[in-house]
């Protein structure tokens, strides 16, 4: 008997879900798949932390990854157990509006989304059915399992369980049954309750620990906000415990075990918050339209996200999203403004032409873009959208990855008149998803597979799109599979 027949290998690959928005490329790296494209494994995490103070936004982080994946993911499910009673399923709807697949749908009517509340179950019963549920899952993984487009070494398709989001807001105001307990026999400021703080770390530390084993047996993504404070020390003498790199030393996550900042995959740290006006004129420094042009309006806000705890990626590095008070995060101008803010000198953005008043985004030289218009005009334009997401991902792959071989590196400028050099139609490029879909869900309407890494590998000559000729000819609107 061999020494590795006594054990069980490990699954052979943990999907994530690609969220887009500048979490893929900083959280993944890519897999080949059957007829050798480049597929990022990438995005939302099996458990993710999202930490922050009053007013940060976490919340608003959160229902966009999970109604991102209920979009993009056509057999995924999600619960959102909502803590502080702060929320309604309006809300979430109105969040999702703005997504293609799930905007306008009623999700709780379908069946993929729920939400509850602490009135209606306490933390620990709310854990204990999703945790059951998992088990339910795996005791049966034929009825709950689907094929993904990442390969094992017989280039045959992994499968994997279909996804069920669990996102818990606020970690930090979760109860159990205990507590109650404890409320109903004591009066506020009696001894008895003093215990209160012991017995609730001690449950929430017993659910992180399960964490990892819960997600992964049943195709479980758990998402968990937290509060952040300062820390007061009684000696005013001893030194700051510091946990994690990149936290300040007197900043903790408040009523959170410890296990929560390295038991999650990827812990988000929302720093801080900002109004984005325009200096000149103090109006919305990215109006929706021409009638956006309140003085002094709070709406679009820019967020500063910082991954703490990363295990597939850099940890510390600063990133920003911008988001809309009212309708969340817009994932188009968080991408044009993450290349505005690497702009080389001289330049607008990375990847875009013109000047500060006129502009354009190479991958698409016929949309000209202004400060007052970039936001609609993104709205309204699919292409430009998928082009704002190509950009940023090869801006990121610059930044981030220090390992791409030099030819393959270049210019969205160099890719769009290489590619076109070479026969490439752009508009047939850019009418394309750049996540992966589980084989199962892909029908003949949905539109074909091409990654950032796709591309810089058809420019230099190393793939070339199994469908593109076949969609090119005007054949069919979409490709289901090879």
């Amino acid at each position: 008997m061999s020494f590795a027949s006594r054990f069980k290998p490990a699954p052979a690959i943990r999907p994530f879900l690609n969220l887009g928005c500048l979490f893929d490329i900083p959280t993944g790296s890519y897999r080949t798949g059957k007829n050798g494209e480049s597929i990022l494994n990438g995005g939302m995490a099996p458990i993710t932390g999202i930490g922050g103070r009053g007013n940060t936004y976490k919340s608003t982080i959160a229902h966009f990854m999970s109604l991102r994946t209920l979009d993009r993911y056509t057999c995924s499910e999600a619960v959102v157990y909502d803590t502080e009673e702060s929320l309604d399923i309006q809300r979430l709807y109105h969040l999702a509006r703005w997504m293609p697949y799930v905007g306008g749908v009623d999700l709780q009517e379908e069946g993929r989304l729920m939400l509850t509340a602490k009135t209606v179950m306490s933390g620990n019963k709310w854990f204990d059915e999703f945790r059951d549920f998992m088990k339910e899952r795996k005791k049966d993984p034929k009825a709950h399992k689907k094929l993904t487009p990442f390969i094992d070494k017989n280039g045959e398709n992994i499968p994997a369980f279909t996804p069920v989001i669990g996102e818990v807001d606020s970690f930090s105001q979760m109860d159990i049954e205990a507590l109650d307990k404890l409320y109903d026999a004591h009066e506020v400021g009696e001894s008895g309750l003093n215990v209160e703080a012991l017995k609730s770390a001690a449950a929430k530390s017993q659910m992180m620990m399960q964490l990892p084993g819960v997600t992964g047996m049943g195709g479980g993504y758990v998402t968990l906000t937290a509060h952040v404070g300062d820390e007061h020390q009684l000696d005013p003498y001893a030194p700051p415990a510091k946990k994690l790199s990149f936290l300040k030393g007197k900043v903790k996550f408040k009523r959170v075990p410890e296990n929560f900042t390295f038991l999650t995959n990827n812990c988000w740290y929302c720093l801080s918050a900002s109004v984005m006006l325009n200096q000149t004129n103090k109006t919305p420094e990215f109006p929706r339209d021409k009638d956006d042009d309140l003085k002094g309006d709070t709406d679009l806000m820019r967020i500063t996200l910082q991954n703490l705890r990363a295990k597939s990626g850099p940890t510390g590095l600063p990133m920003e999203i911008i988001a809309s008070q009212r309708d969340g995060v817009h994932v188009g101008l968080t991408e044009f403004w993450y290349l505005k803010e690497n702009k080389e000198k001289g330049s607008v953005g990375y990847g875009i032409g013109g000047h500060d008043r006129s502009y354009y985004l190479e991958l698409v030289p016929d949309v000209s873009l202004q400060r007052t218009t970039v936001r609609g005009k993104i709205d309204e334009d699919p292409r430009l959208q998928r082009a704002l997401e190509i950009t940023s991902e090869m801006c990121q792959m610059e930044n981030l990855w220090h390992h791409l071989p030099d030819d393959l590196v270049c210019s969205p400028k160099e890719l769009y008149e290489d590619l076109k050099a070479k026969g490439y139609d752009w508009e047939v490029l850019l009418d394309t998803r750049g996540y992966w879909m589980f084989e199962d869900d892909i029908t003949d309407s949905t539109k074909p597979f091409l990654s950032t890494m796709d591309l810089l590998k058809c420019r230099k000559g190393e793939y070339h799109p199994w469908w593109y000729d076949e969609i090119s000819k005007g054949k069919v609107d979409g490709i289901k599979k090879s």
